[in-house]
This record gives C-alpha cells, sequence and structure tokens, in this order.
C-alpha cells in the first residue's frame, strides 16, 4: 500500500469518525400524525382531548421524526419531537421510557401528541422502543440487558449539536418505571418522573403472574413468553432476578431527584410500589416527591390529570 493510498484511507477514517462523532442516530426521517382525531383509536380518545391532539397534529413550530440507533450491536428505533428552527440553541431533554411489553405498547404515531406536549415547554423528547420489538418482541426481558438501549440513547443524543448535554431529563410510564429507576443506577441527568411505574416486581409478579409465565391469547405479534421462559436460570435465581427488576430493592443507588406520579386505584401496578420506593428514598434521605391520586387511571394522561404540569415543573426545578 502506497503511502498516497495509506494517507486518503487514514483521512476517509478520521472523516467517518467525526460524523459519527456528531451523532449516533441514524435513518432519521419526518414523522407525522396522520390520522384526525375522529378517527383516532378509543386509547387516543383516552389519553387526549381533541383541542390538544388537534394542536400536536397541526402546529408547525415542531417536527416529529423517526431514528435508528445502535445498541450492543443491535439497531434500536425511536421517535422524537424537536423544535423545527432551532438555531443556535442549546435545548434540554426529556427521554422518554415508553411502557408495554414487547410489541403490545410499542411507539406509534399515538404517541406524539404526548411527546409534544411535553417538547412545547422548551425541550428536545426522544423515545427509544427498546430491542425487544418486531421478531424479538415476545423474549422481552423487561428490565435486563434492554436497559442498555436508554444508556445507549443517551450516549448517543449527548453528541447532538442541539442537545444540551448538562440539562437531561428522564422520564418512564408503567414498565418505563423500571427503565427509569435502573439507568439511574448507571447514569447521572438532571431529574427524572415515574407516571404508573413499576417499583416493585416482586408484588407485580404475585399479582399479575402472566409477566413470568407470558400469554397467547393476543394476536401473534403481540403475545409474550414470559421471564420464567426467557431467562435460562430464571427459576433457579427466581428472587435476584425479580430484585433486579425492583428499585425498591436498591433505593440507596438512585441520586437523582425523582417525582413519582401514581393512582391508588391503578389496577395495572399496585400504587403500593410507589409507596414502599418513595418510603426507601426517604430512608435514604434522597431527593424525591410523591404524589397519588385518587381517581382511577394507569397511565395519568394529561387531559384528565395534572401529571404533564407536575412534571414540568419538576423538571424546570431541577434545570440546573
Amino acid at each position: 500500500m502506497s503511502k498516497t493510498t495509506l494517507l486518503l484511507l487514514t483521512t476517509l477514517l478520521i472523516a467517518h469518525q467525526s460524523i459519527l462523532g456528531q451523532s449516533a442516530l441514524f435513518n432519521i426521517s419526518r414523522a407525522e400524525i396522520s390520522i384526525d382525531y375522529q378517527s383516532s383509536s378509543p386509547l387516543s380518545k383516552y389519553r387526549y382531548d381533541s383541542a390538544s391532539y388537534e394542536l400536536a397534529r397541526t402546529q408547525d413550530d415542531y417536527v416529529f421524526e423517526s431514528f435508528d440507533y445502535t445498541s450492543d450491536g443491535l439497531t434500536v428505533d425511536g421517535l422524537l419531537c424537536r423544535p423545527k428552527n432551532s438555531g443556535n440553541v442549546k435545548w434540554p431533554v426529556i427521554i422518554y421510557n415508553r411502557g408495554g411489553t414487547g410489541n403490545f405498547g410499542k411507539l406509534t404515531e399515538e404517541d406524539l401528541p404526548d411527546f409534544y406536549a411535553l417538547a412545547k415547554h422548551g425541550f428536545v423528547v426522544f423515545a427509544s422502543n427498546y430491542r425487544y420489538v418486531g421478531k424479538r418482541g415476545p423474549f422481552d426481558q423487561i428490565g435486563g440487558d434492554d436497559i442498555n438501549d436508554v444508556i445507549n440513547l443517551y450516549e448517543s443524543i449527548k453528541e447532538l449539536d442541539y442537545i444540551d448535554k448538562d440539562k437531561v431529563f428522564m422520564m418512564g410510564v408503567s414498565r418505563g418505571g423500571i427503565m427509569t429507576y435502573k439507568s439511574l443506577t448507571k447514569i447521572n441527568i438532571n431529574a427524572a418522573a415515574v407516571v404508573g411505574g413499576v417499583a416493585d416486581y416482586h408484588e407485580l409478579a404475585k399479582e399479575r403472574p402472566i409477566f413470568l409465565s407470558g400469554w397467547s391469547d393476543l394476536d401473534e405479534e403481540n403475545n409474550y413468553k414470559g421471564l420464567e421462559n426467557i431467562i435460562p436460570d430464571f427459576n433457579e435465581k427466581k428472587s435476584e432476578h425479580l430484585s433486579s427488576r425492583s428499585a425498591v430493592d436498591w433505593a440507596d443507588q438512585i441520586n437523582t431527584p425523582i417525582l413519582i406520579l401514581h393512582s391508588r386505584q391503578d389496577g395495572r401496578v399496585p400504587v403500593n410500589g410507589a409507596l414502599r420506593m418513595a418510603l426507601k428514598l426517604s430512608e435514604q434521605n434522597k431527593p424525591y416527591k410523591l404524589k397519588v391520586y385518587d381517581r382511577k387511571s394507569h397511565s395519568l394522561p394529561y387531559s384528565k390529570f395534572d401529571s404533564f404540569d407536575e412534571i414540568i415543573e419538576w423538571f424546570k426545578l431541577h434545570m440546573n
């Protein structure tokens, strides 16, 4: 190989590394809310009121995008909402951790109004589908190696030139509570919020054992094999695996200020886990705030609760 060829290859490699260094996101393309409110699903109508939904769908100040990124050698997809014209501003970030299991609850355009409702307060919102979607969906580890998908997204977006990497926040809903709590033992961010989140998997496994045994009564795409059928040594080390997904067992490892929002009548994730988590944080003198709503709900949609107002206020309180 001649010196000229070697120099050219070296230059191209440096240029390629420079491009990658700017952002690990790729396949970025425009996303949209294509369905009007009247044509949207019953779940959308529960989550959103018509005015806020149509505002998110028709507004022109923020854009929605889909993207891919690499996590442990796997391609993971996600969605984001950002200002249309960011200029030279460095924007605070909210990493949104979705709920659901495998393909059940995966991100779609129905989540975009939520992202806009957060972003319009001066944030950029990034959300990952985690690695267990598509053909991998039935094998979801729910807080196992998929935690790396949150960490790697965090590392990727810090390189974007419109991101203020010193103002990073996180929000987790339902299963996203596990993803949030566990991520906070690995990274340092300004503050976090957990909505109807799982903090005690021991309790959840007793209340809803299908997360261990799996289910097969939905369409094939949304069925789930269950942790005991996915993790080889699960039955031998059941307590250990449940504990690794139970923030109440390692609350002392979390130093990030956490806002915990939950319904007393949550029929999917018992409120007792949230109460125990608050107690553990209090015992460790950790910064937190707990708000328990009396009306029945799991996701506490902003159309019916003041959940997003509480979250934005909490994040702005910890902006510096």
